[in-house]
């Protein structure tokens, strides 16, 4: 991997940014999520998945893709280490929209140790485009985002609970993670089961989202949605226009086996 060509790629400021601390931290998730979109499009495609480092830098940087969880937070967690940061690999459990929970521990995400423990998670689909601070039940750190508010609450089992506002007085977790460090091969079972389960979520449909300065952009086989602050706007995806709506929103050309027919 081409640490240079993937921070050009990023837009990243390394003169500005090139210390081992918070500041840094946030400048790379930010650069990263506005570049790298998050998709399923190879699973969509049934083209297999690698988490080779060289073969996610080719994905992309070279061919200007993203990926999920496996892919993207696996890539960012080399470029943080070669940055010289101290990070842990964990495992994470969603919180369904159908309010269930997907596979014990199927999500990967990151866990980079400053003056505290920070998740930094690039590769989830709808968090800040920053790192969130583990906070206490007593002093819970939220973070203000253009997409919502977040926070990461250490509950007294050990358990984090990375948590988005969704009300007034309602806060939703969006998935429950801990701090305990996985080997990859503890993902292997779970990217076999995405990447080709009837049941997963991401062989059962299309899931592209990217955050934008004025909010979110996420499109499925049906729709594109775009999500500001104070609006929210559909427009239909169809075989005429999804390559289009592809570059325009997202940087991607490529075609889309289910869109093509």
């Amino acid at each position: 991997m081409d640490i240079q060509q993937f921070e050009n790629y990023l837009k990243i400021d390394t003169n500005k940014f090139n210390k081992i601390n918070l500041e840094s931290l946030n400048h790379y998730i930010k650069r990263f999520m506005y570049t790298v979109p998050f998709e399923n499009i190879s699973v969509q495609n049934e083209t297999p998945i690698s988490v080779d480092i060289n073969d996610l830098f080719n994905k992309i940087v070279h061919q200007h893709r993203g990926g999920f969880c496996y892919e993207m937070n696996t890539l960012f967690q080399h470029y943080l280490t070669e940055k010289g940061f101290e990070l842990d690999r964990i495992s994470g459990t969603v919180h369904t929209p159908d309010d269930s929970w997907s596979r014990d521990g199927s999500h990967m995400t990151t866990l980079v140790h400053l003056d505290k423990s920070y998740i930094a998670d690039v590769g989830f689909g709808d968090l800040p485009t920053e790192a969130i601070p583990v906070s206490s039940q007593d002093d819970v750190h939220i973070i203000n985002d253009t997409n919502g508010n977040y926070c990461a609450i250490l509950d007294d089992s050990g358990v984090i609970h990375l948590q988005k506002q969704i009300a007034q007085n309602h806060w939703r977790t969006s998935y429950k993670t801990n701090d305990i460090p996985r080997e990859w091969d503890f993902f292997i079972e779970h990217l076999d089961f995405n990447e080709h389960n009837p049941n997963s979520i991401f062989v059962q449909k299309l899931i592209i989202t990217i955050p934008k300065q004025y909010g979110r952009v996420s499109m499925s086989n049906e729709h594109l949605t775009i999500t500001t602050q104070n609006d929210k706007q559909k427009e239909a995806v169809t075989h005429d226009n999804y390559k289009f709506l592809l570059k325009k929103y997202f940087g991607i050309d490529e075609k889309i086996t289910i869109l093509e027919s």
